[in-house]
């Protein structure tokens, strides 16, 4: 109940039920991995509702009735079966497979190994980051939304594989400069990074010179970056969207400053993907399903083509 209200309360606040609807369709399918009985999700969501219309006006409990009621609705309607990040017929798919079942196993020499051994071979970082890391970061997730693995595998594959990023650096950050600059973080509350961190690397493998703050980065901390590294783009990253609101406000923010003019605001992460249209609710200038398409919209952006 503590996760229900504030992904109800932020899609209440913004008039939006998308945001609570994809979160409830999220709810259905791990509570089916914890092997919680079929009529859990809606008896807890019905308690909700009528808890709420006797505490609340009018005008409130019945927008909230009406978003539960589409989430119920959305969610008795969803079939849809969870297939793998990972498809046979994916680029590099037998490496990726091979890198997470050497991390699920606790063996990350091992995977950093098999990741060096593949670009030695010819097969680009931006491959890797994107068919290997980006793949395997989605399947871990999951694979535990499933239950089929544990929050210390899931902690242990991302750390781990921030981990080999870093030592890819040497071959990232020997690109030519571009003359423009990037600065990227998570909003504050926000403490999925390493999405975050791809992007800010495919900036640097662009001739970007690039800021990265990182998880969980409050707004004066975003504002003072961008004055002092006179910054062209702002990338922000949101996954867990009941931090809309803080997204919204840092936006607002950002528009009020100095810098207003020349910079460009890109939003991404999980909640974008869930609704594509997220960007311009809450105010950016765009938002890419990945790095690759991140670094190609700001170019379009920096270029006044966009």
């Amino acid at each position: 109940m503590a996760y229900h209200i504030p992904y109800l309360t932020e899609a209440v606040r913004a008039s939006d039920p998308s945001p609570f609807v994809n979160y409830v369709l999220w709810v259905k399918e791990l509570f089916k991995g914890l092997n919680f009985p079929d009529e859990a999700l809606p008896v807890m969501l019905a308690c909700m509702r009528d808890v709420i219309k006797e505490i609340f006006p009018g005008e409130v409990s019945a927008m909230t009735a009406e978003y539960i009621g589409a989430a119920l609705l959305k969610a008795d309607q969803s079939f849809e079966k969870q297939i793998s990040f990972i498809p046979d017929e994916a680029p590099h798919a037998e490496l990726a497979k091979t890198y997470l079942n050497l991390l699920l196993q606790g063996k990350r020499p091992e995977a950093a190994e098999c990741i060096m051994n593949a670009v030695k071979q010819g097969v680009s970082i931006k491959d890797i980051y994107l068919y290997v890391f980006q793949a395997s970061q989605y399947e871990i997730g999951r694979l535990w939304h499933g239950k089929k693995v544990s929050v210390a595998q899931e902690h242990y594959c991302s750390a781990a594989t921030e981990r080999i990023m870093s030592q890819l650096y040497a071959r990232i950050f020997g690109t030519e400069r571009r003359g423009r600059t990037y600065v990227g973080a998570c909003v504050g509350g926000e403490l999925h990074q390493i999405g975050s961190r791809m992007v800010a690397d495919f900036f640097e493998m662009d001739g970007w010179d690039t800021y990265y703050m990182g998880a969980n980065t409050p707004t004066p901390g975003i504002l003072q970056a961008i004055s002092e590294h006179n910054a062209d783009i702002l990338g922000i990253s949101l996954s867990m969207s009941f931090h809309r609101s803080t997204l919204e406000n840092l936006i607002q923010s950002v528009r009020k400053s100095e810098h207003a003019e020349k910079l460009k605001i890109i939003a991404g992460g999980y909640s974008f993907i869930a609704d594509p249209n997220l960007w311009k609710a809450v105010g950016a200038d765009g938002s890419a399903d990945n790095a690759e398409q991140a670094v190609i919209l700001a170019n379009r952006l920096a270029d006044g083509k966009e």
